[in-house]
């Protein structure tokens, strides 16, 4: 457990716990689960009953439809946390499937165990409650702003929302995405051949630079 301290110490969810994090871990039950690049973590239709806390490695969240279209909802690195809104809310199937992208380390922490108080009245319960809410409300801006993004009309309009969103975010008009191609144009829902010739046509006109996962915006 004390090998994960520093990056527990990151995650979100135990913000203003640092003193008592380890006290609360062993109170809360945390369990380590480790997986192989490309093993499934959690599969759609599988009941959440648990946070997942990413230790190490790199998570995928993804949505396949009937006929095995894929859309990657988001990536995840060590200190996030993923399944909360779902256990939260009580569904009893998930509508996402959760995958390692790397070889992963990832603590579950039952959620009846979050957001109720134990027999010993730990201090730290609501603190618990109060990041939680902080938590799903910053999700439910990044999920306005993922479909908004999907709403744009053409793959040239998803493509540079993206990338403006991703400079907005680094701070910098010259940053490195996330994704592989095949990734991205499923993030954006649209056709890699049609995404290539798109980023091509941007970066001849010169809107764009880019090589691989580094892009420009000029």
């Amino acid at each position: 457990m004390n090998k994960n301290l520093e990056v527990l110490r990151n995650v979100k969810l135990f913000d203003g716990i640092d003193e008592n994090l380890e006290a609360m871990l062993q109170c809360l039950g945390g369990e380590e689960k480790n997986y192989d690049r490309g093993e499934i973590i959690l599969l759609t239709g599988q009941p959440v009953t648990a946070v997942g806390v990413v230790l190490s490695g790199e998570v995928q969240v993804i949505q396949e439809d009937y006929y095995g279209n894929r859309s990657i909802l988001t990536e995840l690195s060590p200190s996030h946390i993923f399944g909360e809104a779902f256990a939260s809310a009580g569904i009893k199937e998930s509508p996402v499937t959760v995958l390692a992208k790397a070889n992963t380390t990832v603590m579950f922490l039952g959620i009846e165990r979050i957001i109720n108080t134990c027999p010993n009245s730990c201090i730290f319960h609501n603190h618990l409650i109060e990041n939680l809410l902080k938590i799903l409300a910053r999700k439910n801006i990044l999920l306005s702003n993922k479909n908004q993004l999907l709403s744009r009309r053409t793959i040239q309009d998803k493509v540079l929302s993206y990338l403006s969103l991703q400079a907005e975010k680094k701070g910098n008009l010259t940053f490195e995405i996330p994704f592989t191609r095949n990734e991205l144009a499923d993030f954006l829902c649209v056709d890699r051949s049609a995404l290539s010739r798109v980023l091509s046509k941007l970066q001849k006109e010169g809107t764009i630079e880019y090589d691989h996962k580094h892009f420009k915006l000029l």
